[in-house]
């Protein structure tokens, strides 16, 4: 295999290379000048990306599908280009401006809203009647349509309960969102999870939501008192 000599197409470092065959367009002494080279070839300028990130308001993922790019690539182009960026999850140009109403001023025909009627009494729905309330009102059970037979792990269905929710608010306000062990305040250590800690098991139905047989409890003090290092028991009971 024969060989020759060329120059990074990135420093300009001299360096020999073997022929494999076919032309390469560039050469790079080492993947950091590949790297660095591939980041500031741009398909674009600074004006075109300015153009079409603050004067139209698209996003760097909006600009990557016309370019054929990855979103962040375009990012890192905003940056080296000195663009200042929105912040993250902000969307310069929203679908609707806030208050639209698509429908607002819209009527649906006779025949529409026949198809509608009969679609819902089809289903076992029946008119909308302000002195009743929903159809679904009181309805549990095999009575709602997502009904799946009772699948839902007893956990699920417990923490997703509306006798949950009011022992969650009941246990947060009695205990002052502080750790009833070690007294740390939540004010204080925001990143640091708190937990509902059931003194009697989750296993005991009957006492499952009683504010009573909770306690809040800092994540470090809840896994110690589930820990072999709780040796005395404190907040266990059986």
């Amino acid at each position: 295999m024969s060989t020759f000599t060329c120059n990074c197409h990135q420093c300009g470092a001299a360096m020999v290379r073997k022929s494999q065959g076919k032309p390469v367009l560039h050469h790079f002494c080492n993947s950091d000048c590949k790297a660095t080279f591939q980041r500031l070839a741009k398909p674009v300028t600074r004006e075109w990306l300015e153009e079409h990130y603050i004067a139209k308001g698209m996003d760097t993922t909006q600009i990557a599908h016309l370019v054929h790019r990855d979103p962040k690539s375009v990012w890192n182009w905003l940056k080296d280009f000195g663009i200042p960026t929105r912040k993250r999850g902000f969307a310069a140009t929203k679908p609707f401006p806030k208050g639209y109403q698509s429908f607002l001023g819209k009527h649906h025909t006779e025949e529409t809203k026949a198809k509608i009627r009969a679609i819902a009494i089809a289903q076992g729905r029946v008119p909308y009647d302000p002195a009743v309330g929903s159809y679904m009102k009181g309805r549990k059970g095999a009575n709602t349509p997502g009904w799946k037979g009772g699948i839902t792990p007893e956990r699920q269905a417990c923490y997703s309960s509306p006798e949950w929710a009011l022992a969650l608010k009941t246990v947060w306000k009695r205990d002052n969102a502080t750790c009833r062990k070690c007294g740390l305040h939540k004010s204080k250590a925001r990143e640091l999870p708190f937990d509902i800690h059931h003194v009697i098991s989750f296993e005991r139905k009957e006492v499952r939501t009683d504010p009573a047989n909770l306690v809040l409890l800092c994540e470090t003090c809840h896994y110690w008192v589930h820990s072999k290092r709780n040796k005395a028991g404190e907040f266990i009971a059986s």
